[in-house]
């Protein structure tokens, strides 16, 4: 008798780039040895949208460079999807020029994803290039493989000169060596981690003097210390503008609970991304 052996499904991780790409690496730097299937979307709104079709489990999304600051476009997402923050995960970001042979002097055009270039800007400035925005740094290297032509290169990591057969021209072109980028694990429902250290969240103040002061005492007086803080033009509100924000602490301790009962009070809305456990580089 032959016994059928139960079909568990792989683990499904959407993520914006390609294989080779910074965030195809922090996928696997959280997620580590667990098996999953990687799922490739061209843009970061297509990695929300597979999250909450349910056609991945999570989704890996860029959210601050410590050179450039925060990822607006994810930011956005975040206040205007139904997901969850559920990790976060830091990777440190080398950048590499490469191209299919010669050297740096036969370049003219260089590809890569807005947030490279401006990483790279120091580097690129002074040199008679045509620098052209692309979706990621890893499709920047497909690009120029394709085209075998050693008058363009990409900028992007040392891992896609690899997979796309690419020869490295210079390393660690960021203008600051110490280049970190910080990205969220999301998912469609809460998911509080054992040692859940930090939370996301958004509110709305009034057009008041002193609302935000006062907003931001509900954390002061508790003792609770703000990671950051950032605000955000209200789409569709015209100079009315909604504060991310970031604190130590879970929605699992109950002064964290405290404070956002407190919060609510203070502000128009407020909107809890999720708690997770702060990754220290």
């Amino acid at each position: 008798m032959f016994l059928a052996h139960s079909h568990i499904p792989r683990m499904r991780v959407a993520i914006q780039g390609e294989r080779g790409s910074y965030s195809e690496e922090a996928a696997h730097l959280y997620f580590k040895s667990l098996e999953f299937e990687l799922l490739t979307k061209d843009h970061l709104n297509e990695v929300f949208d597979s999250v909450q079709s349910g056609e991945a489990d999570y989704g890996v999304i860029p959210i601050e460079n410590s050179t450039t600051g925060s990822i607006r476009k994810s930011l956005d997402l975040l206040l205007e999807r139904d997901v969850r923050v559920v990790g976060e995960v830091k990777v440190k970001v080398s950048h590499a020029l490469m191209s299919v042979k010669g050297s740096i002097e036969d370049v003219r055009v260089v590809y890569s994803h807005p947030e490279a270039i401006a990483q790279c800007e120091k580097f690129l400035k002074g040199k008679n290039w045509i620098v052209i925005p692309s979706l990621d740094t890893a499709g920047a290297a497909r690009i120029v493989a394709d085209a075998n032509d050693p008058s363009l290169a990409a900028i992007a990591s040392e891992r896609a000169a690899s997979i796309y057969g690419l020869k490295i021209l210079a390393r660690d072109i960021q203008d600051i060596p110490l280049n970190i980028t910080r990205f969220f694990v999301i998912s469609l429902k809460d998911q509080i981690s054992e040692g859940a250290d930090t939370t996301a969240a958004f509110f709305a103040t009034s057009h008041k003097p002193g609302s935000l002061w006062r907003a931001l005492g509900a954390f002061a007086r508790r003792n609770i210390n703000l990671l950051w803080l950032e605000s955000r033009p209200i789409k569709g509100e015209p100079w009315n503008y909604s504060f991310y924000v970031e604190f130590e602490g879970s929605i699992n301790d109950y002064i964290v609970r405290e404070a956002i009962r407190e919060l609510e009070g203070l502000t128009i809305w407020i909107k809890i991304l999720g708690s997770y456990r702060r990754m220290i580089l």
